[in-house]
């Protein structure tokens, strides 16, 4: 988990923190069959939800699970007070509470799309909201996820860096 873009999401005081991950090891190298991990942290009375997948168009069985990604980041980077979110070849959107990000992932011949997102909770009351840190958090996990888990040909396409925000749409 990228613990500094982390850090800055959660309060500084509070209760205590903590980390659980459900799932396979956050970060492990995919394993054909294992569901992806999901890394909860709370702190200071927050709670934020990491996760990462990998999603595929498989048309002869009727599974469009790349485009149906495609389309909800799509549908939310449209919504009111949510910016556009980029670095690199990815895309995606970043609110008052999360940011996703999407890449095309090819590795073995199989091209897919890797998603990421992150959330603050939605049982969770925060007091404060940091659109960059959740961006950064997403982009960090993004990174994580194309070089080490899913080990995509086109890693090098998530350069170095801070990602970029759009303006907010009108609300």
């Amino acid at each position: 988990m990228p613990a500094k873009a982390a850090a800055q999401i959660l309060p500084k005081s509070g209760k205590k923190y903590f980390e659980y991950i459900n799932g396979t090891g956050f970060g492990a190298e995919f394993r054909p069959g294992e569901s992806p991990p999901t890394c909860t942290l709370t702190g200071g009375g927050q709670r934020i939800r990491v996760e990462y997948n990998r999603h595929f168009n498989a048309p002869s069985l009727e599974i469009m699970a790349a485009d149906d990604a495609r389309a909800k980041v799509r549908e939310e980077s449209r919504t009111p007070g949510n910016a556009s979110l980029s670095i690199g070849e990815s895309y995606g959107y970043t609110s008052k509470h999360g940011a996703a990000l999407l890449i095309d992932c090819r590795d073995d011949g199989e091209t897919g799309i890797i998603e990421v997102s992150v959330d603050a909770r939605k049982d969770s009351s925060a007091n404060s909201s940091d659109t960059e840190a959740f961006a950064e958090l997403a982009a960090e996990t993004l990174r994580m996820a194309t070089r080490q888990v899913y080990r995509c040909d086109n890693s090098t396409a998530l350069p170095a860096g801070l990602p970029t925000l759009g303006t907010p749409r009108g609300a």
